[in-house]
């Protein structure tokens, strides 16, 4: 593939911030919402809510948007996208409102789907992480315990994860805002943070990630190899994915703790990444966006146009949404990237006979 077909067109800038974007996390149809709620009968046949990733009361056309910057706020934007399969793809992105509180950078912002009622979201910055109420843009509670800057935030189910500038990760009650675990290991900053359900991933300007054992807080494993700060990780199955400013994405078997493949092609530290099935989407201070494929480290597409460094990324239904030191938000068309999930044959069959 050559370097021009690899290229990939910019649908849409967007301007808001008066800083840095670093921060977006985004929410609708075929997204993946946080919490939501089934019934669970009890034996005495009452009926109560239960946690889990089903229904929502969010409307199921709606799309939105939520971004933090170095200006100190979060901003609400709506999204309206028509994805014509063949045709051009093409978006209306506006600003709702803007969430002013924080008294310093807002490093991470992540959508909460309730289950009754309207979508909240959760930021970090300052000490601090937030908890807001995206339709009246008031702040419902905050968890306070870091000693400085909040640098990411994850969240899974009824828990809230943050790390912060003081090498430490906690989480949180996200319903009671009550403190859970300190989890201490790290020697240096700590920049990125994912979640499963049974353990927590960090990485750090010390060079290394540390899982832990969610349930308890300790160190389970170290993985060892970049040769500068991690600044973005994902769990994937069973690998790990790490981004680092020594230009690198690391693939790691989470068995063996090994380095399985290096993914090399940006020019400067890599400051985000999503895995998405077998591709790897990445974003870097080198000002591109690439996306790499994961079992071969072959780079499929290379996203050009931000003006400064790349620090965060969404990839969501066949588009990315991208935030950059050049204080734009960038919609990109990544259609034909990612192979379409088949339908299943029992679904095939249902939808027939109706």
């Amino acid at each position: 593939m050559t370097e021009q077909k690899k290229l990939r067109r910019c649908v849409g800038i967007y301007r808001g911030h008066e800083g840095t974007v670093y921060s977006l996390d985004i929410h609708g149809p075929a997204a993946s919402p946080v919490m939501h709620t089934k019934v669970k009968k009890q034996r005495s046949g009452k009926i109560l809510p239960e946690q889990d990733r089903e229904a929502s009361t969010h409307r199921e056309d709606a799309v939105t948007l939520v971004s933090g910057s170095h200006d100190q706020s979060v901003m609400v934007w709506d999204v309206k996208l028509d994805m014509a399969q063949k045709g051009e793809l093409t978006a209306q992105i506006k600003p709702e409102k803007t969430l002013n509180g924080h008294n310093a950078d807002v490093y991470a912002v992540e959508l909460v789907n309730m289950p009754h009622g309207p979508l909240h979201a959760l930021s970090a910055g300052d000490s601090s992480v937030r908890f807001w109420n995206l339709e009246t843009g008031e702040i419902v509670r905050s968890y306070t315990g870091h000693t400085n800057h909040v640098s990411c935030l994850k969240l899974k189910g009824k828990r809230a994860f943050s790390g912060s500038w003081d090498t430490t990760l906690r989480s949180w009650n996200l319903e009671t805002g009550k403190p859970m675990h300190i989890f201490h290991g790290h020697t240096n900053i700590v920049n990125t943070i994912d979640v499963t359900d049974t353990d927590v991933y960090s990485g750090s300007w010390d060079t290394n990630v540390i899982q832990w054992c969610r349930s308890t807080g300790e160190p389970v494993a170290t993985y060892r190899g970049h040769t500068d700060g991690v600044q973005c990780l994902q769990s994937h199955g069973e690998l790990l994915l790490s981004g680092s400013m020594d230009k690198t994405i690391r693939v790691w078997n989470q068995k063996t703790v090994k380095t399985i493949r290096i993914l090399k092609g940006h020019e400067g530290g890599v400051e985000c990444l999503q895995a998405v099935k077998q591709l790897c989407f990445s974003g870097s201070y080198d000002k591109t966006i690439r996306c790499f494929k994961i079992n071969t480290g072959e780079c499929m597409a290379v996203f050009e146009g931000h003006t400064d460094g790349v620090y965060c990324l969404k990839f969501y239904n066949d588009i990315i949404l991208s935030g950059s030191g050049d204080k734009t938000i960038r919609l990109w068309d990544a259609r034909g990237l990612v192979p379409a999930t088949s339908i299943p044959w029992w679904r095939r069959i249902l939808s027939c006979s109706g």
